[in-house]
Parts: C-alpha cells; sequence; structure tokens
C-alpha cells in the first residue's frame, strides 16, 4: 500500500514549518544545557532557511532522559523564546533516547508568507 501525500499549497499565506528529531550532535554527552542550546541554535537556522523564525513557533515537543534535567533544560529555553511569544509546549520523559543524547526537540512554525511578514 502507497502512502500518499497531500499536496502543499504554495499560494496559502498559511503554511506549517515541521522541524523534527533535533539532538546534539557536539555537545552529545554534555549537559543538559550544552545540548538543549546547542538544539536551539540549530532549530533557529532551520527555521531561517524555511522563511520564518522562533516568534512564529507553534508547538514544541520536548524530550528529555531523565525530567531531573526539566529546570535546566527550561532555564535555556525561557532564554530563548521571547516573552509572549511561547508556543504550547509538552515535555516527556524517554529514557529510550540514543546514548549520549539528553534532550530531543520537534517544533512546529507559521511560515511567513510575505502577507504576513514581521515589517
Amino acid at each position: 500500500m502507497a502512502i500518499e501525500h497531500s499536496s502543499v499549497d504554495e499560494e496559502s499565506p498559511l503554511q506549517t514549518v515541521h522541524i523534527i528529531g533535533q539532538i546534539a550532535s557536539s555537545a552529545a554527552g554534555d549537559s543538559v544545557s550544552a545540548q538543549t542550546t546547542e538544539i536551539l541554535h540549530r532549530i533557529d537556522a532551520l527555521l531561517k532557511e524555511a522563511g520564518t523564525d522562533r516568534d512564529e513557533l507553534i508547538q514544541a515537543n520536548i524530550w528529555l532522559r531523565d525530567l531531573m534535567g526539566f529546570d535546566e533544560m527550561n532555564a535555556v529555553w525561557e532564554g530563548w523564546v521571547a516573552a509572549g511569544t511561547t508556543p504550547r509546549r509538552t515535555t516527556f520523559e524517554d529514557r529510550t533516547l540514543p546514548r549520549l543524547c539528553d534532550i530531543r526537540v520537534d517544533v512546529i512554525a507559521w511560515r511567513k508568507t510575505e502577507e504576513f511578514a514581521s515589517p
């Protein structure tokens, strides 16, 4: 059975960008805050490449190997998101994350179009 994908309306002003499965590479094995910082910097770059930015985030899912690292991750997260633009966020514990990986982040953002882009 073949999987069929819906077509994307390139003319629609309301499109989303999905960035999934982001884990640390150079900071793998380091602290939760170092891994979080690396991941969020990468997400910034990926959002920019997709024509949007973190102000357009609408949802984030975060997996932590151990929820005891929540405060450490959250301190970095709170410094990254702008006040008043914090997206809906869910945090899970997942002890099956890859070795040396303490955090994984998925985000969904609105793709900016000329019609809706900020000045």
